[in-house]
């Protein structure tokens, strides 16, 4: 059951829980390079440099700025090219390479185009480009992909906060390697028209050169088209022609403003190469050059080529780690004072404060709901399907237990799913006839129900939470919880003791109890949960005695009521630390597949809460 903790007066709510922005900037090791601390550049600092230099720093976007919007980033797309030509090569079915960020299923796709040796090496900045064209030989029919990546993409927090910063001439120079539109439609929403606004992509540049030269800002320059243009640029060819006049003018701007680039790999090198051109000998970027980096990616060699010659020309140019290109905005409005009090405000209406909440510090002056679901923001695709002679659910459990195996499994109407080695699937399902070995693609629509599927999918992802906070997980007819007396603590549990004054003991008539957490996934909103329900648990059995037993009940009874929101708080507070360890950072856990699937899930351990609009 979904709790709310509620804080405040409520005049209407909206959803907020932190989103992961990835930006896809897979690479191979080779072409990868460590940051060294002095091209590092912290964001407290960066934000007091922008504050100075505002209107003279153009923003470089990239496919990351557009990720929370729902578009799939240059590296999605290339997995989604290779699944694509895999499947047409191989006829077989999109379920059975659904999950493309499963490790399994890459190295599957890389293996197939690994064999010809004409194929760019996995990571490189060719793949876009050469995949691209591979699916698609005609300009239409990349044309068509394009704007179908597009369909039903709005306007994220960023991009209405940056058109905010565009309309106090904060920002008045934009370009982007994207085809969507959703800088122009945030500006329509600030703005409420258009016309404020120069656009100019690859068809249309001298509407860009004129704009500079008349210095009419604000001013959006698209480097490889709009999604509806018939100019795109996305294949070798095109992209090593990138029209004269654009880089022209991206040249003369870079030697007159400074840039942040943000959601952008580097793997253009008709972008790359005028960013180098421009820094010469120092003449360039005035204002300097910040190049944004997600904390857990690491920058081409190419890029870090650039910040390196960049520094030693005497630019002011660094990296900075961030969370995010709407945790980037966020950070600069609210640190603003010109926007620092702004509400900005989303398509469907939302009212969004810039600040995100912080419950570790919580005020009465800020209403806001709190709700038990932990969010997961990755989870496996893909299982292994088995095609054999068994039963239904109950019989495979039979199978599992009579041969002594944790593997886990369950059914669906195509055969056994399963996580786990190939190896123990065989021997637990060798005397029902195997037929054959697959893979299933785990689809959306079928986690919003109780199926095969999200049984699997449960049953992974709360063994993996048992062995990384250390309780035991225990089933009690079609509950599953962690309790306190079970297992170990891996992580602090002083948080959950202040909260609930003792975490379990001994009752008259040897009943014992115990605090505990009920856990349940529920899949909603485009996404699944993790359901955190605290409760308090007793045993007993048919020969406790009725007063005993009338007893333990008046003692959980006499526990419960007395904690009311605040009390709850600390205790979801203290079983999230229990849980999930300390930190506020996304964690990863998992079933390890030895020569079959395995299963990894991403966690965000902050619950999801709503915000409330002033």
């Amino acid at each position: 059951m979904l709790q709310l903790i509620v804080y405040g007066r409520i005049r209407g709510f909206v959803p907020k829980w932190h989103a992961v922005d990835v930006e896809g900037t897979e690479m191979s090791a080779d072409e990868l390079s460590e940051m060294r601390p002095d091209e590092l550049l912290d964001l407290a600092t960066f934000l007091r440099k922008f504050e100075q230099r505002a209107s003279g720093i153009m923003w470089l976007l990239g496919a990351g700025a557009s990720r929370a919007s729902g578009i799939r980033t240059a590296n999605d797309m290339i997995w989604d090219f290779k699944a694509r030509l895999y499947r047409s090569a191989k006829s077989v079915a999109a379920s059975s390479v659904s999950d493309l960020g499963d490790e399994r299923t890459r190295q599957i796709l890389q293996n197939y185009f690994d064999k010809e040796t004409s194929n760019p090496a996995s990571g490189s900045e060719e793949e876009y480009a050469v995949y691209f064209e591979q699916t698609y030989p005609e300009a239409q029919d990349r044309q068509r992909y394009i704007a179908n990546a597009m369909r039903d993409a709005k306007p994220s927090y960023g991009h209405h906060a940056l058109a905010h910063l565009v309309k106090k001439d904060m920002v008045r120079i934009i370009w982007t390697t994207n085809f969507d539109r959703l800088v122009e439609d945030a500006i329509h929403t600030v703005f409420e028209t258009t016309t404020v606004l120069t656009i100019g992509d690859l068809g249309e540049p001298t509407k860009i050169s004129r704009a500079f030269a008349d210095q009419q800002w604000p001013i959006y320059a698209k480097l490889h088209g709009d999604f509806h243009s018939e100019a795109l640029k996305n294949t070798s060819g095109e992209l090593l022609a990138q029209d004269q006049n654009m880089r022209r003018i991206l040249l003369d701007a870079c030697r007159n403003q400074g840039l942040v680039v943000t959601g952008y790999s580097g793997r253009d090198a008709s972008v790359m190469d005028v960013l180098r051109e421009a820094v010469n000998e120092g003449v360039g970027f005035p204002n300097g050059l910040f190049w944004f980096v997600r904390e857990q990616d690491t920058p081409y060699a190419s890029v870090q080529s650039l910040i390196l010659d960049a520094k030693a020309a005497g630019i002011d140019a660094s990296f900075v780690r961030y969370g995010g290109f709407d945790e980037l905005l966020s950070d600069i409005v609210r640190y603003l004072p010109q926007t620092e009090q702004l509400s900005i405000k989303l398509d469907d209406k939302r009212k969004i404060r810039p600040r995100p909440i912080d419950l570790s510090a919580r005020t009465w002056r800020t209403p806001f709901v709190r709700t038990n679901a932990i969010p997961v923001l990755e989870y496996p695709k893909t299982a292994r399907l088995v095609d054999c002679d068994i039963g239904g659910a109950k019989e495979i459990q039979a199978a599992i237990s009579e041969a002594g195996s944790d593997l886990l499994a369950s059914r669906i109407g195509k055969g056994v799913l399963a996580y786990g080695d190939d190896v123990e699937i065989k021997r637990v399902l060798g005397d029902h006839n195997i037929k054959s070995f697959d893979m299933h693609g785990i689809l959306a629509d079928r986690l919003l129900f109780e199926s095969g599927e999200r049984s699997l999918l449960r049953d992974a992802l709360f063994r993996a939470l048992s062995s990384f906070c250390g309780l035991d997980l225990v089933k009690r007819g079609s509950r599953s919880m962690f309790r306190t007396d079970k297992g170990f603590f891996k992580f602090n549990s002083q948080k959950l003791v202040k909260a609930t004054g003792r975490l379990n003991g001994e009752l008259g008539g040897g009943i014992s109890w115990a605090e505990a957490c009920d856990v349940r996934l529920d899949y909603r909103l485009d996404r699944l949960w993790i359901m955190l329900d605290p409760s308090i648990i007793f045993d007993d059995d048919e020969n406790t005695a009725p007063d005993d037993l009338q007893a333990a009940k008046d003692f959980v009874r006499e526990r419960r009521v007395k904690r009311y929101n605040n009390v709850s708080n600390e205790i979801l507070d203290g079983w999230v630390e229990v849980l999930f360890g300390p930190g506020k950072a996304p964690i990863q856990l998992g079933i390890n597949g030895g020569t079959g699937i395995g299963a990894l899930f991403e966690i965000l351990p902050v619950t999801a809460f709503s915000g409330l609009a002033a």
